[in-house]
């Protein structure tokens, strides 16, 4: 099998599911945004199941090394853009954890083709990430990319 460039754990935190992506360092191949798209996909259709109330998306990108191909950034967009009665009905937020700057221009690049509809925090550290899944009010403090108003 392929080897991602996100190692994915699921976690049940009470009543939300948190799916956590942790980039692990390898470098992005074609084959490897393939697995990554796949792993997406199924991540959808795991929010769709009837058990799953409330969910989470936490990536962590601090060794994510930079993509250079905008394909993979249209394509996970489109993903995003497929399962948006789902993500509304049952996203409660996503976490981008990072202490890249870059990273923060590739969200940005990435909000060209997808404005997302839930509140899509950043993180420092880890800390700043147990904070934000735990606790509403610190997490209301954290910085956030713009959200749809659709």
């Amino acid at each position: 099998s392929i080897e991602s460039f996100f190692d994915y754990e699921n976690v049940n935190m009470g009543d939300i599911l948190v799916c956590k992506f942790v980039a692990n360092g390898k470098p992005i191949t074609d084959l490897r945004t393939v697995a990554f798209l796949t792993k997406m996909n199924e991540t959808m259709s795991l929010f769709r199941e009837k058990k799953v109330t409330r969910c989470c998306l936490y990536f962590h990108v601090g060794k994510l090394k930079m993509p250079t191909n905008l394909k993979l950034l249209k394509e996970y967009s489109d993903i995003f853009k497929q399962n948006k009665d789902i993500l509304e009905k049952k996203l409660q937020f996503t976490i981008i954890q990072s202490s890249n700057n870059v990273f923060r221009m590739f969200f940005k690049l990435f909000k060209q083709f997808y404005t997302p509809i839930k509140p899509m925090y950043l993180c420092k550290n880890d800390e700043q990430t147990n904070n934000c899944l735990n606790d509403s009010n610190l997490r209301s403090n954290l910085p956030t990319f713009n959200v749809s108003q659709s």
